[in-house]
């Protein structure tokens, strides 16, 4: 099986702190906390801000549906069908078929997900499934803390955190379809990393990583790898002396994935997970891996960790849970993260993340809350907490600001003063911005240069620290499997 050790390296319980309740109540509160949060960001952009990006290319698939019974988007585009949602004309976001005929940019699968609850109540009703989305993926990232053996106070702490200060917070509200994908892989990794494997959890996990692809081609990365280490797994553990869990594990994932290839085939004349892309000249390594991963991690507009800088402790964290017990964990995770990371960072209209910030890697940011988590709680200390708060807040200000301005969300490189992060400065009297480097300006070599040696001596410093806790104050790493 792929035995990712938590079981023999899990944290128990038994750190010094605890809980007067359950699990159960901690995942009520985040849920209500996470449903009034994402819900009144909704509230803010549905009375006062217009659709943007990508947003109301996805909506038009629902005006496709609704007025004309297809998924043909142009006569939506021609005949100004958006206008209730977008008052303005609109570009087409269309890709040459093989026959030159116009064919959608983007998926339909996110729109065809949130369809129903867009014939009832509209636009609010697309928001309001994303919302729910968002819930759903704090909630699960507070069970798969769980289940790694983190210890319900850091687990919680962790979970609203994220809710707040990562990428799920911004966009929760928004019509962007990474929050789907961020669901169906954090859920299947949960499926994969529990001490013990579930038929009903193995199929909905499959359902989840069949459908993904329809959202997104680009998706199909984790739908195979994840799929990959699900059966590998299954394989370890139970052998061949039942089919039931590999058709249970493989069958929605391959009709689904297989249904997306039949239908490139015919429409795009294309096995190509992501026809559209590359039928307009983007793909894989157009970009040097160097500058799309520094520009996708630490550019000013668009990068994970100056918008979102909870993040810069996972790396310390991972760092602090290098030990033998924990190395199929670290290789699953690794499996998951690394060739994602090379395909965005590498592909020409993907990397840096482009606007709103870290887009690319939102599918991916719930993963690493568990090496958050596990930094918290080896260091198990106000400072390291209170550290993790500021940095959280520091994100929810950014985004929080995005939601009372709209146009301050969409970071523009051709026109800096537009970021949020400069009016944030500006507000404080601290011109932080400017500190804080870009892939689209010059001279930034240095601003570069001095966000890594920060990152690696915020990182090495977490590390002796933790390393060297006393005993009393590290967690007690057991020996038995911790379970929900």
């Amino acid at each position: 099986m792929v035995d990712v050790g938590v079981g023999r390296e899990g944290v128990d319980d038994r750190v010094n702190v605890r809980f007067p309740v359950s699990d159960r109540h901690v995942v009520a509160a985040l849920a209500v906390m996470a449903s009034v949060l994402f819900g009144f960001a909704a509230r803010l952009r549905y009375v006062h801000a217009t659709l943007a990006g990508d947003e109301p290319h996805y909506l038009i698939f629902n005006v496709a549906l609704e007025k004309y019974g297809s998924l043909d988007i142009m006569p939506v585009y021609q005949n100004r069908d958006y206008w209730s949602f977008y008052p303005g004309v609109i570009e087409p976001h269309i890709s040459p078929g093989p026959d030159g005929q116009p064919l959608p940019l983007h998926g339909f699968g996110g729109p065809l997900l949130w369809h129903l609850p867009y014939l009832v109540f509209g636009k609010g009703g697309a928001m309001a499934f994303m919302v729910a989305v968002s819930v759903l993926i704090v909630v699960n990232i507070f069970f798969f803390l769980r289940e790694l053996g983190i210890v319900r106070v850091y687990a919680g702490l962790v979970a609203l955190l994220f809710a707040i200060g990562s990428p799920v917070y911004i966009y929760a509200p928004m019509l962007f379809i990474e929050p789907i994908g961020a669901l169906a892989v954090l859920y299947a990794m949960r499926v994969l990393c529990r001490p013990a494997l579930s038929n009903v959890r193995l199929a909905v996990a499959s359902v989840g990583l069949g459908i993904i692809p329809w959202v997104h081609g680009r998706f199909i990365v984790f739908s195979v790898l994840i799929g990959a280490m699900l059966l590998w797994r299954l394989y370890r553990e139970r052998g061949l002396a039942s089919f039931r869990p590999y058709l249970l594990c493989l069958t929605p994932l391959a009709v689904l994935v297989g249904g997306l290839e039949i239908y490139n085939l015919v429409v795009w004349h294309s096995l190509n997970p992501a026809p559209a892309n590359a039928n307009v000249g983007n793909g894989v390594f157009q970009i040097p891996l160097h500058e799309g991963f520094l520009g996708t991690m630490l550019d000013r507009s668009f990068g994970l960790l100056p918008n979102f800088p909870i993040l810069v402790l996972a790396l310390p964290g991972a760092l602090l849970t290098m030990r033998r017990g924990l190395r199929r964990l670290h290789l699953a995770l690794a499996v998951v993260i690394v060739p994602y990371m090379l395909l965005v960072s590498t592909f020409s209209m993907w990397w840096a993340g482009y606007s709103p910030p870290a887009r690319y890697f939102v599918a991916l940011t719930p993963l690493l809350a568990y090496y958050v988590a596990a930094l918290l709680q080896r260091m198990h200390h106000w400072l390291t907490t209170a550290m993790a708060v500021l940095l959280a807040l520091f994100a929810a200000a950014l985004a929080i600001a995005g939601d009372v301005v709209p146009t301050v969300r969409w970071n523009w490189h051709e026109w800096p003063p537009a970021q949020a992060m400069v009016k944030l400065g500006q507000v404080v009297a601290v011109p932080f911005a400017r500190y804080v480097p870009s892939s689209f300006l010059p001279d930034q070599g240095r601003n570069f240069a001095g966000w890594l040696f920060g990152l690696a001596a915020v990182t090495v410093l977490l590390w002796l620290i933790g390393r060297r806790l006393p005993a009393s104050r590290v967690p007690d790493w057991s020996s038995r499997h911790h379970r929900v």
